[in-house]
C-alpha cells in the first residue's frame, strides 16, 4: 500500500472510530470529528463511491446532530 493509501485508511478508521464514540454529539470533542472529516475530504478526487458516500452520511449526522449507528 503506498503512503497516500495508508493515509487515507488511517484518516478514514480514526473518523469511523470518532463517530461510533459519539464525539459529533459532544461539544468538546466535535471539532476532532471536524478536522478529521477534513483530513479524509481533501482526498476526495482519489476516494471510491464507498468513501464518499460515507464522508458524505457523516457529514448529514454532524449537520443534524444524529447518533452514529
Amino acid at each position: 500500500m503506498n503512503k497516500i493509501r495508508e493515509k487515507i485508511k488511517n484518516n478514514f478508521d480514526a473518523l469511523e472510530g470518532a463517530m461510533k464514540a459519539q464525539k459529533h454529539l459532544d461539544e468538546d470533542n466535535i471539532v476532532e470529528v471536524l478536522m478529521l472529516i477534513e483530513a479524509c475530504s481533501k482526498y476526495w478526487r482519489v476516494l471510491d463511491d464507498e468513501h464518499r458516500d460515507f464522508l458524505n452520511s457523516i457529514r448529514f449526522a454532524v449537520e443534524q446532530e444524529m447518533p452514529w449507528e
